[in-house]
Parts: C-alpha cells; structure tokens; sequence
C-alpha cells in the first residue's frame, strides 16, 4: 500500500461515497433536513481530506499525475448523479469542476509538503497547511457553483 500510486483516487472515491452516503441516508430518515450542497468549499474539503488520509498512509507513493484529473472527473461526476443529488446537466458542471478542483487541490497540497521546513516530523503541519487551503479556497464559495 505504500507503493500504490491510486491510492489517492482511490481515497477520494471512498470519502465522496461516504459522504453521499451520509446524505442519502438523512435524506431518507430525515427529508425535512437541509443538506449541504456540493459546491467548491465541499470538494476542497472532501479532496484534503483524502490527500491527508494519502498523506499519512502512503509517504513514498508515486502519483500518477495524468489519471487524477480523469480519475477526479470520473468521481464528482458519476457518484452524485447515482446517488440522485445531480440532474445529467447537472452531473457536467460537476465533474468538471470537481476534476479542476481536486487536480488543483494535489498540486497545491504536494507543493505545500514538499516545501514544509519540519519534513514527516511534524504530522499537524501537513493538517495545518491543509486547513490553510481550504480558508484560501473559501473566497470561490459561490463563483462557480
């Protein structure tokens, strides 16, 4: 596991499952509730999340860096609209964006690790510089979507 070089869209395939999961579930059990919206906010988080999780899992894992924006499209497209939270016109929007966001996101982030002064030694700098991101991601929280 710590070769793999897919286990990064792995992970973010898994944590964008659960967290529709979640939604499917609390739209079943509880349809009054208001749910959250997959905006550009959501993505950065659910693709930091999976980048930590990468992260901490596999330090020495090569990427490959031509499949995360496929793979990445391939996810925000596909997983909304079969869980019923994306129209087909809908689904468009939100592969592309996802697959901006989350390529984005991994640059961003493998840049941030490569040049933190501590290395692996401090693990709640990488956590640090994660939610760093995401305030900086917060100014496009409704441009696009």
């Amino acid at each position: 596991m710590k070769k793999n070089s897919y286990l990064l869209n792995t992970l973010l395939a898994v944590f964008v499952m659960i967290a529709l999961a979640v939604m499917v579930l609390v739209r079943t059990f509880q349809p009054a509730a208001i749910l959250p919206v997959l905006n550009i906010p959501n993505m950065v988080l659910i693709s930091l999340v999976a980048l930590l999780m990468d992260y901490f899992l596999a330090p020495e894992a090569d990427r490959c860096y031509i499949c995360i924006p496929v793979f990445s499209v391939l996810t925000f497209g596909l997983l909304p609209l079969a869980a019923g939270f994306a129209t087909v016109a809908n689904a468009w929007i939100l592969a592309l964006v996802g697959g901006a966001v989350f390529t984005l996101v991994t640059w961003l982030f493998s840049s941030m690790t490569q040049r933190m002064a501590t290395g692996r030694t401090s693990k709640l700098a990488a956590v640090a510089g994660a939610l760093g991101i995401w305030l900086a991601f917060q100014c496009f929280s409704g441009i696009i979507l």
